[in-house]
C-alpha cells in the first residue's frame, strides 16, 4: 500500500502487485550514496579499491519503475529521482535522463548565486 504505483506501456496493470523489484525510500537511497561517496561505509582502504572499479551511483531499471541516484562533489548533493512508468523502447528512460541532468543544473545554478 505505501509503495507507489509502477505502469509500462502496453501492460494494464498495476505492476506493484507483482514480486520483483526491491524497496527504499528516496532518504535511504540518498544516505547510501552519500555514504558511498564520502567513504564512510568503508572499511580504510576499501573505497580505494571500489572507486577503481565502480562509479558510486544508480541507474536502474524493472517494468513499471526506473530510479537513479547521483552524487555531485562540486556541490555537494545527492539527487534521487524514482519514476513509475516505463516503456517497451526505453523513450521515458531518455526524457529521465533529460530531467535528471537539469535537476542538477537547476541545484548548481542556485549553489552559485
Amino acid at each position: 500500500e505505501d509503495v507507489m504505483s509502477g505502469y509500462h506501456e502496453g501492460y494494464p496493470y498495476d505492476l506493484k502487485e507483482n514480486d520483483h523489484g526491491m524497496h527504499a525510500t528516496a532518504e535511504d537511497v540518498g544516505t547510501f550514496l552519500r555514504a558511498l561517496n564520502d567513504g564512510s561505509v568503508f572499511k580504510p582502504r576499501e573505497r580505494e579499491i571500489y572507486a577503481s572499479i565502480y562509479e558510486f551511483e544508480h541507474g536502474g531499471w524493472v517494468p513499471g519503475y526506473q530510479s537513479f541516484a547521483e552524487y555531485d562533489e562540486d556541490i555537494d548533493a545527492v539527487v534521487v529521482a524514482f519514476y513509475s512508468t516505463t516503456d517497451p523502447k526505453l523513450y521515458n528512460w531518455n526524457l529521465s535522463e533529460i530531467i535528471n541532468n537539469r535537476i542538477f543544473k537547476i541545484l548548481k545554478k542556485r549553489k552559485g548565486s
